[in-house]
């Protein structure tokens, strides 16, 4: 268990600092005026932002399972590179155009001053997609070398980078705060790609220059096959956040939800953070052949454990009151937050037992039953969402409620599914 637990911390601790994004550039937002217009606009910006780049997140793990040689390298590369164009042209398309209107107002239903707050953050975003592929797809490389600890200096990295401008931004006082969000994070996001591919550089040069004699080429069409149910496992999970804005917004008190909605959803992220890191770990293992499934899962299961109690204890004492003063979160939305986390308090077990079964799947290359058990999951998040509107539920705990439901749902069916 130590072998894998010294592999696991660099790469669950590079989630950890990741997560920290959230709660840094909220504080910015709370140090600047009209907070939760703010907070809810740039809840709005990350979740469009999330959605564009869903195609891309999967790369870290396509990477880490198909980069063997340079061969491999270079036909992943240029995956890469035209997803990423492919997902800038999109962010152009909705930032810039009246699709921004058609899509937040008509569809979402979001209130009109949340979606212009969003207008100008969604621009400074534009580069966000084409960053996080060039990111992800080294972060792969070095993750497959067994170069965990690497990936973590990138993220410290990344986040020093956010919460330098957000500093410096909140100071000069003349951006609002979800724009001061969006460049805080470009600058960050910007700062570890470039990291992570110079640290990756080293690793790149040792990989074979041939491929074995009865392996066949990696052609685009192979990799496009393999990444894509990953990719809509990604897209389906993050389609969840504007649907659940869309929910909200048809309840009462929208707006104080709308802006409290964020700052639950960061806590739960930096418990749900070492769960993720899950994934990549069991793939890297069972990949190399170097650790048993069973040891993997039990290894999950302490994971899950563990946070979904760091999210009952943050949730039942005066230690998310404390977080949301840390935040700047206004005194009228502390109720709200704590009810949120408490509700999704099994999110974090979720996490982890679901990213080790995907990793199981990743590593046999049966990627199409993530793909539908996030279909599942996600269906029965809308089904809970409907039911609750029509029956008035309370919106942050209906949120957190669906978001339980249908990982609990996912989950069964991919543990099913690896049996099978």
């Amino acid at each position: 268990m130590f072998p894998l637990l010294r592999l696991y911390l660099p790469l669950a601790l590079s989630f950890e600092l990741m997560m920290l994004e959230g709660p840094s550039v909220q504080w910015a937002i709370g140090r600047l005026p009209e907070i939760p217009t703010n907070l809810a606009a740039w809840g709005l910006t990350m979740q469009l932002s999330l959605l564009i780049e869903s195609p891309v997140i999967m790369l870290l793990a396509t990477a880490t399972a198909l980069v063997k040689n340079t061969d491999t390298f270079l036909a992943l590369r240029t995956f890469m590179l035209r997803l990423a164009l492919w997902c800038t042209l999109l962010t152009a398309a909705i930032a810039f155009t009246p699709l921004l209107d058609f899509i937040c107002l008509s569809l979402l239903g979001q209130p009109t001053p949340i979606v212009e707050a969003s207008r100008l953050p969604l621009q400074l975003m534009l580069l966000w997609s084409g960053a996080i592929a060039w990111r992800r797809f080294h972060q792969g490389v070095l993750v497959r070398q067994g170069r965990t600890a690497l990936v973590t200096y990138g993220t410290a990295i990344r986040l020093a980078a956010v919460i330098l401008p957000a500093l410096a931004l909140v100071a000069w006082g003349k951006l609002s705060g979800a724009a001061t969000a969006a460049i805080a994070i470009m600058i960050g996001v910007l700062a570890e790609a470039l990291s992570a591919s110079s640290f990756a550089r080293a690793v790149i040069r040792t990989l074979p220059t041939t491929r074995e004699a009865d392996e066949a080429p990696l052609t685009q069409k192979a990799i496009a096959k393999f990444h894509t149910p990953l990719a809509m496992t990604t897209l389906l999970t993050l389609a969840a956040g504007p649907l659940t804005s869309a929910a909200i917004a048809r309840l009462p008190f929208a707006t104080q939800t709308l802006a409290a909605a964020p700052v639950v959803f960061s806590a739960l992220l930096l418990l749900r953070g070492w769960g993720f890191a899950v994934q990549e770990i069991t793939v890297a293992q069972l990949k190399r052949g170097t650790m048993p499934e069973a040891t993997l899962a039990r290894f999950a299961s302490i994971i899950g454990v563990l946070t979904t109690l760091g999210a009952l204890v943050l949730s039942l004492t005066p230690l998310c009151g404390l977080y949301a003063i840390a935040l700047g979160v206004p005194s009228e939305l502390h109720y709200l937050v704590r009810q949120g986390v408490l509700w999704g308090s099994l999110l974090p077990l979720l996490a982890a037992l679901s990213s080790f079964v995907r990793g199981v799947l990743v590593a046999r290359q049966h990627t199409g039953a993530i793909y539908k058990g996030m279909a599942l999951g996600l269906s029965v998040q809308v089904l809970v969402l409907i039911a609750g509107i029509a029956a008035r539920f309370p919106a942050l705990p209906l949120a957190s409620l669906a978001f339980t439901l249908g990982g609990i749902a996912e989950t069964a069916y991919l543990m099913a599914a690896a049996r099978r």
